[in-house]
């Protein structure tokens, strides 16, 4: 997406799901709209809720825009838009955005529930047949509506180290929030070492938590013990903390058998209702006193905070591990096919790359 006025179109090129396929489109953006602003994406990640949008496990519109977490440089915008911080947005700006625009207006809005707002947009969920069309990161350009949160970031951070920060980060960020104040040294467990369960795991050790995981795979358990995390010991003692991010009705059940007594469970795995069920004794819950938080993606100050977690921490954490070698958009078929072997908890797409770059 290059350079552009308020006053001319902009050609973008995005991946697009539609009945049962990915494919990449060329797609003709009209003049944005005041305050909406124009993003060149530099990199994008497929994450584990594309996937479930490629896979079927979700209602999707005609022709899907795909993607939602992205870095990338703004193109256009209006003179007087600043970000969250409220420092004043230009062309050149490298920023993050947020998966979500809301209202800040309606009931929910005010409840303090941006990402249920009554009339939410959601990037990466979105027909391209609904202004403002281009809202998946798997493109070359994306198009951020007045209602979504956006963060001005320094150039020293890679983009690999920052290209999460609209999903998986600030979802990990509200995790930690909805787990309540946490002193150093609290135990905690986290089920699945995913993207989310992963940065959970090195948000916590940073707050000086003692952080074990309970993940199947080695090669993700051997990123985790990376951040500081050690593989959950089968005879521990109930935690008083426990986190289930890996969306399998199996360990939220046995994540309730975790936990100890007066604890809290947060539960941010399951994202697909009506594809899965669990059984549970409510027993459990009412004689240990046990609280369980859902979370479904996040707020806006769970983004901030998650963006400056990154500045504090992500030049020293090998955030690379998370993510595959990078594809380039052409690739994007290939890059979900990748999603699903379970490789890899987040594919790289380089929108600037070429097939024979790879």
């Amino acid at each position: 997406m290059g350079a552009s006025t308020a006053q001319t179109q902009v050609d973008i090129s995005l991946a697009v799901y539609d009945k049962g396929a990915v494919t990449i489109e060329r797609l003709q953006l009209p003049p944005r709209g005041p305050g909406e602003i124009d993003v060149a994406i530099t990199s994008a990640a497929i994450c584990g809720s594309d996937l479930h949008t490629v896979l079927g496990h979700r209602e999707t519109p005609e022709r899907t825009a795909l993607g939602h977490e992205g870095v990338g440089r703004i193109t256009d915008v209006d003179p007087d838009v600043v970000d969250l911080r409220g420092a004043t947005l230009r062309p050149g700006d490298r920023v993050v955005f947020a998966l979500f625009s809301s209202c800040g207006s309606c009931d929910r809005c005010t409840a303090g529930l941006p990402m249920k707002c009554r009339s939410l947009v959601k990037y990466g969920h979105e027909s391209v047949l609904k202004p403002p069309h281009a809202t998946g990161t798997l493109a070359t350009g994306v198009r951020l509506l007045p209602g979504v949160p956006v963060v001005r970031i320094p150039d020293s951070l890679s983009d690999s180290v920052v290209v999460s920060a609209g999903c998986a980060v600030a979802t990990a960020g509200a995790i930690i929030a909805a787990a309540g104040p946490l002193a150093p040294r609290t135990r905690v467990l986290v089920f699945g070492a995913g993207a989310v369960g992963a940065y959970c795991a090195a948000m916590l050790t940073s707050l000086g938590c003692i952080v074990q995981v309970r993940e199947p795979s080695a090669e993700r358990l051997a990123i985790v013990e990376e951040f500081g995390a050690t593989a959950a010991h089968p005879d521990a003692e109930p935690f008083p903390v426990v986190v289930e991010a890996s969306g399998s009705a199996t360990a939220f059940v046995e994540a309730l058998h975790a936990t100890d007594i007066g604890g809290r469970v947060v539960a941010a795995g399951s994202v697909s209702p009506g594809q899965s069920t669990a059984s549970i004794d409510p027993a459990l819950l009412v004689t240990r006193r046990i609280t369980v938080s859902g979370v479904h993606n996040y707020t806006i100050d769970d983004f901030r905070r998650g963006v400056d977690w990154l500045l504090a921490h992500g030049r020293d954490l090998n955030l690379d591990r998370l993510l595959s070698p990078p594809l380039p958009l052409s690739a994007a078929a290939e890059g979900f096919r990748q999603m699903q072997t379970g490789r890899y908890p987040r594919v790289l797409i380089r929108p600037d790359l070429t097939e024979a770059a790879q």
